[in-house]
């Protein structure tokens, strides 16, 4: 085993900002930004009820809330709210109002299982949750058995007579009256690179969840990203006498659907709200609201570039596609690109322990299957596992970062906090990938997800990037199946396209033809086992676990490599969400 060794030779830092950071508290900042935009300019629209919310009442709301919760005693970096719901128009009442106060806000992805609920809870704490009525059933469940949440806080306002407050119920209780104008409140302030904004839940690829402690400082700095002229899509006089809208679909609990969001409110932009996905209402969303610019995930760029649907709408007004999240592959990208052809496209990198941003491309950049360079304020390394060395061009290896973006720490758990950095304080990523000699970024896969096949790694993402070609496969997501005589074997849950017929057999001989297995075959005796297929496509496992199966079952297919297996679905009764696979193979 060789000796670990870290050094710092090989770094890629990105450049300046073009804004200085400010170290005051992010409340601050945004209630100045938002006191200056129009009071009737639309803030949000939602796309489903046509409901709207202008920037003075999103204002006066979340300042109502703030003083209300002060009254309470939540205020401060000793409270932590929670927040569960679909998009809507009333999430980021509370959001604003505890960046307003200087408590701790940890939104919860409200597609979670009560028991994802009760773990994620269980980490922040929180004194007061806020839900949508969708959810009050589960969290009146919770409290019961969870003592230190005080208030369940209903978002919005109903007719119909409940036992539990809702948002406007609550400050109208305990403020009675008073009102508090814009001009008179004043945000808490205090060191925004030492106070908690949010705690993020992780995105549980090792395990459950961890509480992701991002600072005011952290959030700052990715939101003068998303207003640097030097990455701005759309730079035109327009926009200086206009609102653009931009699609608000991108899960708001998500690091990347809030600041995403965070940075348009703060712009005065128009959030088109959407709750759930309906590829109609997406489609014509983009169409009739004249979308310029799109922010998405992987799963929606393979729609654009897969679905015969996309041909009926007319999306000639989108000029640039923002996709992070997840890597995507070179062959979707450019059919997208094929398909949208006044777009240009773009690839990001980010993760939540980062506060969302780390890699992105400037307005002149673009290199395909590249997720850009490093973002501003922002250095980065690529370090080989085995001996801690920074690594030069074009060597794959483990993605190192560090700056002012970085998290506090992972919420009351100081081991794993310890863990995830290297005795030179860089935060590891677990993800695998490399720069070019221009300092362009790729992603190979996760060091946690690679399938350990005969002794050779295989990334996920190979094999889901050629999948994906075949014009028979709508959706993939590929992970490793354990097999004593192998180690793992991949296993492709496939998506067929509409009316499309492929059987097990189709897509095995479809991978045999290329000779992925026979060149591990072939390179088992080597010295060192490398395969030949060098790993550059930037691609990752889809977001597929039993979690994201929805209860339709859209899954037609489970393909293992060499092996014919069968496997029955079945919906959990606690969970739509929740699919069951047992295997049935005799």
């Amino acid at each position: 085993m060789p000796q670990f060794y870290e050094d710092d030779i090989h770094v890629i830092h990105g450049p300046p900002t073009t804004r200085p950071l400010s170290y005051e508290s992010l409340g601050v900042e945004i209630l100045e930004t938002l006191q200056k935009l129009s009071e009737n300019a639309i803030a949000m629209i939602d796309i489903f009820t046509e409901q709207k919310i202008t920037y003075s009442e999103l204002l006066q709301k979340s300042i109502n809330l703030a003083v209300a919760l002060e009254m309470l005693n939540c205020t401060g970096q000793d409270t932590v709210l929670s927040i569960s719901s679909e998009n809507s128009l009333h999430f980021f009442v509370p959001v604003l109002a505890s960046l307003f106060n200087l408590s701790i806000m940890a939104p919860i992805n409200h597609m979670y299982t009560i028991y994802e609920m009760e773990h994620v809870l269980n980490i922040s704490r929180p004194k007061v949750v806020f839900c949508s009525r969708e959810l009050l059933g589960k969290f009146q469940y919770l409290k019961k058995k969870l003592e230190f949440i005080e208030y369940i806080i209903v978002l919005e306002s109903s007719t119909t007579a409940t036992a539990v407050e809702n948002m406007d119920e609550l400050i109208n209780r305990v403020l009675q009256g008073r009102k508090i104008t814009a001009k008179q409140f004043r945000a808490a302030n205090g060191m925004a690179d030492k106070l908690i904004a949010l705690i993020l839940c992780s995105s549980g690829t090792t395990g459950l969840p961890k509480g992701v402690a991002v600072s005011h400082l952290g959030i700052q700095v990715n939101l003068n990203r998303f207003n640097d002229q030097q990455y701005e899509e759309i730079q035109s006089e327009q926009r200086k006498i206009t609102q653009q809208n931009v699609l608000g679909l991108i899960p708001f609990f998500h690091a990347y659907g809030c600041l995403l969001t965070l940075s348009n409110l703060v712009k005065g932009n128009v959030i088109v709200c959407m709750k759930k996905f309906e590829e109609d209402i997406f489609l014509r969303a983009i169409q009739n609201y004249k979308i310029e610019v799109l922010f998405l995930a992987p799963p929606l760029v393979v729609f654009l570039a897969k679905s015969d649907k996309v041909l009926q709408y007319d999306l000639s007004g989108v000029k640039s596609i923002l996709c992070g999240a997840a890597p995507l592959s070179k062959g979707t990208e450019e059919e997208a690109i094929r398909r949208l052809k006044n777009a240009k496209f773009r690839q990001g990198y980010g993760l939540t322990e980062m506060t969302l941003v780390v890699t992105m491309f400037k307005v002149d950049e673009y290199r395909p299957g590249s997720c850009g360079k490093m973002a501003a304020a922002c250095s980065g390394k690529v370090m080989d596992m085995e001996t801690g060395r920074s690594l030069k061009p074009n060597q794959p290896g483990e993605l190192c970062f560090s700056g002012p973006g970085v998290m506090i720490g992972y919420y009351k758990n100081q081991k794993a906090t310890e863990e995830s950095f290297t005795p030179n304080g860089w935060l590891r990523t677990g993800d695998i990938g490399y720069y070019d000699n221009d300092g362009y970024f790729f992603i190979v896969d996760r060091l946690k997800e690679l399938i350990k096949f005969k002794g050779f790694q295989i990334a996920p993402a190979e094999l889901e990037a050629l999948l994906i070609k075949n014009p028979k496969i709508n959706d993939v997501g590929v992970v490793g199946l354990p097999d004593e005589s192998v180690g793992e074997r991949p296993m492709a849950f496939v998506v067929k396209q509409p009316n499309a017929n492929i059987s097990e057999q189709e897509i095995q001989k479809y991978v045999a033809d290329f000779g992925i297995f026979e060149e591990l075959e072939e390179n088992r005796e080597n010295v060192t086992p490398q395969p030949k297929r060098k790993i550059k496509k930037m691609a990752k496992k889809l977001k597929k676990d039993v979690r994201r199966i929805k209860k339709e079952i859209k899954v037609q297919l489970a393909v293992v490599a060499g092996k014919p297996i069968k496997f029955k679905w079945t919906v959990s009764a606690d969970d739509m969400h929740e699919v069951i696979l047992t295997n049935t193979t005799k």
